[in-house]
């Protein structure tokens, strides 16, 4: 990486303890509008699935996030205006980091082969969890697309487009951009993408990777539509994958 910091004079969060509370703040408050949304919903009686129940989490943290980057002094009338200025430019470098996105998953796949080749069922217990986790993700998108058109539309926003606008502007702009202004590259991304990956429960062993590559992605182009773009293409390529093995 850079020696020069390339995040100097970003407007963030003041200082690691700064950071912690919000990281705290955030994580109780998606919770707690998570289970407000899914006893509404119960009571209502409308069964709304657990992406339809975070939506108004996502949408909560998302407005923490403006009013916190907004104190720090980000103007985003500027920053929207430079946004519509440069969206084609900035979808064509999304497509370049998507391409190496594919490559992070094939380590991945191969880290994981090489490890059932070490531990075998050592490592299939230690990812129970994940496992246990895709019949949940089939029981939402095959209910969602059975129920009708809007739902699973409804479900498709918020993975692409909700999710990864709330997301990135957190992990990468705030999270990620606090820790690089006092760290090195490598610490910063390691444990801006754990902290990525756990707030994404049983998926969080193979969410870390994503995280540190969308980092990587941040430090080199230091424009968060990029990202959001990257996320927005990769959480909707998965989506469409879970559909057609559910299907």
């Amino acid at each position: 990486m850079k020696e020069e910091n390339p995040f100097l004079g970003i407007g963030t969060c003041a200082n690691f303890t700064r950071l912690w509370q919000l990281t705290a703040l955030i994580l109780l408050l998606q919770v707690a509008v998570f289970l407000l949304v899914s006893v509404l919903g119960d009571v209502s009686g409308l069964k709304l699935d657990s992406f339809e129940s975070l939506i108004p989490a996502l949408l909560a943290t998302g407005y923490v996030s403006w009013v916190v980057l907004e104190r720090a002094g980000v103007s985003w009338r500027g920053a929207l205006a430079d946004w519509n200025r440069n969206a084609a430019g900035d979808l064509k470098k999304a497509f370049k980091y998507f391409a190496g996105y594919g490559l992070v998953l094939l380590l991945v796949a191969a880290a994981l082969m090489a490890a059932y080749w070490f531990w075998g069922d050592g490592l299939q217990k230690a990812m129970k969890p994940l496992n246990d986790h895709d019949p949940a993700d089939r029981t939402m998108l095959t209910g969602a697309a059975a129920a009708s058109g809007p739902r699973l539309l409804l479900a498709l926003i918020s993975a692409c487009v909700v999710a990864p606008v709330v997301e990135e502007t957190f992990f990468r702009r705030i999270v990620y951009t606090t820790l690089r202004l006092k760290k090195g590259f490598w610490f910063s991304a390691f444990w801006a993408g754990l902290l990525f990956a756990l707030f994404h429960g049983a998926a969080a062993p193979v969410i870390l990777p994503a995280g540190v590559y969308l980092c990587l992605v941040y430090e080199r182009e230091r424009r968060l539509p990029v990202n959001i773009l990257l996320h927005s293409m990769i959480n909707l390529v998965m989506v469409a994958l879970k559909m057609i093995l559910y299907g």
